[in-house]
Order: C-alpha cells, then sequence, then structure tokens
C-alpha cells in the first residue's frame, strides 16, 4: 500500500512539475538586445509549411537556408520549444530606420547532432532598418532532433545585436508542449 501511495505522489509531483512547465512564462535564458536592434519577438511555429527560395549557405549543416515568403506569425510565444519534425522556431526582430541596409552575420548554436555534423551554423543575411526581419530553425530531419540548449544570434560587424536562448524538448514534454498550439489539424 505505502509502494502505491508513494508512486501516486511521485505521479502528482511530477504532473505539477510538467504543469508548471507549460503554463509558465517564457523563461529567464539569455536574451540580448543591443542597438540598432529596437523590437524582438520570439516563439515556435507550430506546423511550419517552408516557403521562400533556397540558397547557399556552406557553414550549415543543410547546406542551404530559405530566404523570402510572407512573414512569420509565431503560434506560442515562448522559448520552450517542442523538438518535432514540422515545427519552427525562432525570432523576429525590428532594427532602427536610420541602421539602413547592413549585411549581418545569423549564428545558431545547439547541441551535437552527431561527430560528422556542425553545432555552430552561420551565415550571411541583411538586415534593413525600419522592416521586420525574422530569423527561425525549421524541424526537417530526424537527426535536428536533439534537446537541450540552442541558441540564435544576430552579429553585426563583430558585435553581437541578439540573442536569444531556447530550450528543445523531446518525449512526452514535446508533445505537451504541441498540444498548447492553437493550430488545429497539426501534423507534427
Amino acid at each position: 500500500m505505502r509502494a502505491v501511495a508513494t508512486d501516486l505522489r511521485r505521479l502528482a509531483l511530477t504532473g505539477e512539475a510538467l504543469l508548471c512547465l507549460l503554463s509558465a512564462p517564457a523563461s529567464a535564458s539569455e536574451t540580448v538586445i543591443a542597438p540598432p536592434i529596437l523590437e524582438l519577438e520570439f516563439g515556435v511555429i507550430c506546423d511550419y509549411r517552408p516557403q521562400g527560395q533556397e540558397v547557399t549557405a556552406p557553414d550549415t549543416n543543410a547546406g542551404r537556408i530559405r530566404r523570402g515568403g510572407d512573414p512569420i506569425v509565431f503560434d506560442l510565444l515562448t522559448d520552450q520549444v517542442p523538438g518535432l519534425l514540422g515545427v519552427a522556431f525562432g525570432i523576429r526582430m525590428l532594427g532602427a530606420e536610420d541602421m539602413g541596409s547592413r549585411t549581418v552575420t545569423m549564428v545558431t548554436r545547439h547541441p551535437s547532432f552527431g561527430a560528422e555534423y556542425r553545432d555552430t551554423e552561420s551565415w550571411s543575411s541583411g538586415l534593413t532598418g525600419g522592416i521586420y526581419s525574422a530569423r527561425y530553425f525549421y524541424f526537417e530531419y530526424d537527426y535536428e532532433l536533439v534537446p537541450g540548449p540552442w541558441s540564435m544570434e544576430v552579429w553585426l560587424d563583430d558585435r553581437l545585436i541578439v540573442r536569444k536562448d531556447f530550450t528543445v524538448h523531446t518525449g512526452t514534454v514535446a508533445r505537451a508542449l504541441l498540444d498548447k498550439c492553437p493550430t488545429e489539424g497539426l501534423s507534427s
């Protein structure tokens, strides 16, 4: 009888911990926003459909990134990410109008996908003041579904102007996070 009561208490505590994780606002992870960036939004796109044009990006695992397409809209404003195929997460930023058009370096850092993969991926991109720009990571391949700390950075010249940390979850926590999505008919 004691074993059953102990197991029930453990289950209740585990459920409470999971509920706290899911109902908590974005965690107090490291976030950097420096001039000329004025605004930063971050979150999860629950059922992302790739769009835009593929361009070569040799310092990434896929060897390519996508540019263009419709502006991204986050389904969940959080830094807790369900590591499931079809999910995307990222940042959306606005630079000061007087910055003009600048070339920046986008950097994504993540846990190792394995010995043959990079754990830091980077590429050049344009950023124009007064126009929102987005950076996201789309879970397209099984090997990318690695839980743990991830970060997205934006560098202007040799200066960090944006950094947002995320935590990617797998398993039951990932499914519970995905259940919070407003999107109907998720394929993930």
